[in-house]
Order: C-alpha cells, then sequence, then structure tokens
C-alpha cells in the first residue's frame, strides 16, 4: 500500500492508524512517501514507528513522483494507492483487493462530482472529454486516488508517467489503450481534510496541456486522422467539381487541401510510431530498473 503525503499533518496519522488496523493480520506493507513536507507531517509518520515505511524526497516533487517512489521501494506483486487527505475510506479496501484477483487493475470511482471544486470542473470536463474519445468509451471516475494494479504493470509505464497529478489520469489511460484488464469499482468520498494543494490558474493550463500530450501519446491517428481525410475529401470533391464544370481547371485552393490532408494524415503516423516507441522503451526500461534493484538487494544480503 503506497500512501503520498505533502504537508498532510492533520489528515495523515489517523489515516494511517486506519490502514495500519486493516494491514493486521493481511500480508500487506504500508508505505508512506513524504514530498518534501514543511508543516510537521514527518514528525507525525516518525511517531509510527516500523508499522509504516517511510520514504523522504528532500524537495516536493509532486504527486505522481510520490507514488513512483512507493512502486520502487516494493516488491509485491500488488501495489495500492490511497490517498493521506482523509477522503478514502478504508471500508472499500476489501471490494478493490477482491476485484483485484481477477483483474490487472482497480479503479476508484468516486460519485458523480465528489471532492472537485466548481472552479476545476471545466479542466475536468475537458479531460474527462478527450479520454472518453480516445478510450472509446465512458469512464466513470478519471483520477481517483484509491486504486490497485499489478506492480509489473506500472514498472512497464513508469517511464511515461508524469512526475504531477496527472499520474493518475496518465496511467488509467495507458491501462485501456493497451487492453488489459481492468475494473471500476464505486467508492467513497469524503471531504478533504486541510487545504488542497492545487493551484487553480496553473493546474487549468496543465489540464489543457494534459490533454494534448494524451492525445499524443495514446492514439494521435485517430485524433488526426479524420481531419486529415475531411480536408483530402474535400480538396478532391471541389477539383472534381471544378473539372467537371469548366473543364481541365486546376484550382489553387483544392490542390493545397488535399496537400494539408496528406501532410496532416503523415503527421499522424509519425505521431503515432513515436507513441509506440516511447512506450516499448519505458517497457525495456522497467526490465533495467528491475535488475537493477535485484543487484543491489543481493548486494546488501
Amino acid at each position: 500500500m503506497i500512501v503520498p503525503v505533502f504537508n498532510e499533518r492533520e489528515a495523515v496519522g489517523p489515516v494511517l492508524e486506519a490502514l495500519v488496523r486493516f494491514a493486521e493480520n493481511r500480508d500487506m506493507e504500508i508505505i508512506a512517501v513524504d514530498d518534501g513536507s514543511d508543516d510537521g507531517t514527518d514528525k507525525v509518520l516518525a511517531g509510527l514507528g516500523e508499522r509504516v515505511i517511510v520514504r523522504r524526497h528532500s524537495s516536493n516533487r509532486g504527486y505522481g513522483a510520490s507514488l513512483k517512489t512507493g512502486i520502487l521501494a516494493t516488491q509485491a506483486r500488488n501495489v495500492l494507492f490511497f490517498d493521506s487527505d482523509g477522503q478514502h475510506d478504508v471500508a472499500d479496501l476489501p471490494r478493490l483487493l477482491e476485484e483485484l484477483e481477477r483483474h490487472e487493475c482497480v479503479f476508484g470511482a468516486r460519485p458523480p462530482g465528489a471532492g472537485i471544486p466548481l472552479v476545476r470542473k471545466p479542466g475536468k470536463w475537458l479531460l474527462q472529454h478527450v479520454c472518453q474519445f480516445l478510450a472509446g468509451r465512458k469512464i466513470p471516475d478519471l483520477n481517483c486516488g484509491l486504486r490497485a494494479g499489478r506492480r509489473l504493470l506500472f514498472m512497464r509505464m513508469l517511464d511515461l508517467l508524469p512526475e504531477g497529478f496527472s499520474f493518475s489520469i496518465t496511467s488509467l489511460m495507458f491501462v485501456i489503450k493497451s487492453r488489459h484488464s481492468y475494473v471500476f469499482v464505486p467508492v467513497h468520498c469524503g471531504p478533504r481534510v486541510g487545504k488542497s494543494s492545487v493551484r487553480i490558474f496553473s493546474d487549468g493550463i496543465k489540464a489543457v496541456l494534459l490533454a494534448l500530450r494524451l492525445v499524443m501519446l495514446f492514439d494521435p491517428l485517430r485524433v488526426l486522422g479524420v481531419p486529415a481525410v475531411a480536408l483530402m475529401t474535400v480538396g478532391a470533391v471541389y477539383q472534381l467539381y471544378e473539372i467537371m464544370a469548366f473543364r481541365l481547371k486546376i484550382v489553387g485552393g483544392a490542390i493545397l487541401a488535399i496537400l494539408a490532408g496528406v501532410i496532416l494524415f503523415l503527421f499522424g503516423l509519425l505521431a503515432d510510431q513515436i507513441a509506440s516507441l516511447r512506450k516499448e522503451i519505458s517497457s525495456h526500461n522497467s526490465l533495467f530498473w528491475e535488475l537493477e534493484q535485484q543487484r543491489g538487494k543481493n548486494g546488501d544480503e
């Protein structure tokens, strides 16, 4: 179980205590990753003793970076992510673990609108529709922090995953587009304890950029192919009409539309090949990291 923590002094203690009680009599370790907290969170974590494995970043690196650190810090077959802000309910964990026996990934699905401030809803709406277009299906919840999956699967995508909050959306889209077995499980969502670290303006811009990155990473040909074919079709029909109406008259606008469509299609094809190559490189890097960790472990022994 991996718990990312950043300035959650008020909430992290009760959250981890509840997880420790849940993990009793289960073959489960709890790893809390302190992402450079400066509000006294480190003292709360230290008070938990050996019941919780603590990893600390010397400076704030981001939500995704904390999860990556947790993934690399364990050798367990499965990993489970649980936020430290008090929104998740430990009572949902048995259902996630039960589904994890039948699926490679399990994603929590909060009630519609839960945990999303009003000012963040436009960016959420944009990302929701972009991801659903790329996935070709309805997605109940894009970025619920309560989720679980095979560690090896997360290792395969580790190079592709961002350091910030978009870790959740990118990993979800990787699983869906790679056709791995997954399921959404309804979960509760309580009010967060303390102040959110999300910045409205900058994170709104990041939402737009993330939408563009998701398109180029997961299905650029699908997105660029439609306007490319449309441009070529319009140009060809326009040119054919001019030939039939005015005989052998070449129209510059029609030729330009056809060429623009061809260039756009070739650009989409190139982007698709680059995206496939990035995924393959990420998969190979995961094997390299695993070997390095194993060598380090054997050296310590």
